[in-house]
């Protein structure tokens, strides 16, 4: 058996449900192929970034014919160039982002998901040099998992080099992206000029870079698991103590944020609200001051995509949650429309007296500043009826006497 074969066999991946991005190029075609080889039926994403023309477009056709070829199910979605193009935004890093939040898209819909990509040895070289320039510690350093949330990347032992080889015996054809070949990224400098420099002074080099990655991963793995209960815990909660901060190791600190995916600059402006005297926002990063320590609402930062739903339902629950509301419209003057948080909106809180600031109940809950103009609510007239997830109006709710009720809930 070919080492790329074993490299996705010996996982024992039946049983799950496999997604494998793909991209038409040769490292995600052989992954695809050798899934399908090894008794696999995965589903196909494929990211079309809009950004080479016609060779994107053919690449997603390239794609195409590839789930159809082997009868797979595909998913294909178009990054807006606005998202990877623009003053200050890094491409690479954008495309990332966008790619990786799809995914977990996917993951997240049952425990059984996983999707698979073809990073291999070399991109974990090109990594740890990244890294090290940055000023990463061990985090960085240590480069990639094979599997770590809902990620599988089978490769990672296995060389450019070996999967070409293994793409030309086996007659596998793959699209070639040019733009690999531009050394306008720092991750093209380093896999076009740098690192060949340096394995020619020392042609152990990636065996080298491999090994302290493996050491750096095997200390993650050990501080995780002593912190993982209480990293459990603050999850749940949303809100940790500076107490309980201060008292990690800076190592502890770092599993915190790799653990909860903050960027590592977050260390600081934790440190800069442990000495600050109010509430305040931390650049784009939701975490904010409580009485005792920091809290966040990781929730909340795709609320530009919530979709909402209206029905008629015949009868009230017998418990009710701020993620559905149910109303009485024959007692609305106006019909019910939804709209943006204002800073002057407020609404009359049932069980609470008189009305409250929108706005405020907004920072109470943990929703960083940038978001709250664009957090969704619902409104009759002026009048605020619900702000989901939040709170909702003693105004309009329907009773066990209302003939005709409405449910309004986030879908």
């Amino acid at each position: 058996m070919s080492v790329v074969t074993e490299a996705v066999s010996k996982l024992n991946l039946q049983g799950l449900k496999l997604f494998v991005a793909c991209s038409g190029g040769l490292d995600s075609t052989v992954l695809l192929e050798v899934a399908v080889w090894t008794g696999l039926e995965p589903t196909i994403l494929h990211v079309n970034y809009q950004l080479r023309g016609e060779e994107s477009e053919k690449d997603e056709a390239f794609v195409r014919e590839l789930a159809k070829k082997h009868r797979l199910g595909i998913e294909v979605i178009r990054c807006p160039k606005e998202a990877t193009k623009g003053k200050g935004i890094n491409l690479q890093e954008a495309a990332r982002k966008f790619r990786h939040e799809w995914f977990q898209s996917f993951i997240q819909q049952s425990p059984a998901n996983r999707v698979l990509l073809a990073h291999h040895a070399d991109d974990q070289v090109e990594t740890f040099f990244l890294q090290l320039m940055r000023g990463s510690g061990i985090f960085g350093l240590g480069g990639m998992h094979t599997e770590r949330n809902g990620i599988i990347r089978p490769f990672l032992s296995l060389s450019k080099e070996e999967l070409k080889n293994f793409a030309i015996q086996n007659k596998i054809h793959w699209r070639e992206d040019a733009s690999n070949d531009e050394n306008t990224y720092k991750r093209n400098q380093f896999r076009n000029i740098l690192i060949p420099q340096l394995l020619e002074s020392n042609p152990e080099l990636k065996s080298s870079v491999s090994v302290i990655q493996s050491a750096f991963r095997n200390t993650q793995q050990q501080l995780r698991e002593e912190l993982q209960p209480r990293l459990e815990q603050w999850q749940k909660t949303a809100q940790i103590t500076f107490r309980e901060w201060v008292e990690l190791t800076i190592e502890q600190q770092l599993v915190c944020c790799n653990y909860f995916e903050w960027p590592f600059w977050v260390l600081a402006r934790i440190q800069g609200l442990k000495d600050a005297e109010l509430s305040s926002k931390i650049d784009q990063t939701p975490l904010f001051r409580t009485k005792d320590g920091f809290s966040w609402n990781s929730d909340f930062s795709e609320i530009n995509q919530w979709e909402f739903k209206i029905e008629e339902v015949e009868f009230l629950p017998g418990t009710f949650n701020h993620w559905e509301v149910y109303l009485d419209p024959a007692t609305l003057k106006t019909p019910l429309s939804q709209s943006f948080a204002d800073p002057s909106d407020t609404i009359r809180r049932l069980g609470v007296n008189g009305q409250s600031k929108v706005f405020k109940l907004l920072k109470d809950k943990g929703i960083p500043e940038q978001w709250r103009k664009s957090y969704p609510v619902f409104k009759s007239g002026k009048e605020i009826i619900w702000v989901p997830g939040i709170s909702v109006s003693k105004n309009h709710l329907a009773t066990t006497d209302t003939p005709l009720i409405i449910k309004l809930s986030r879908a």
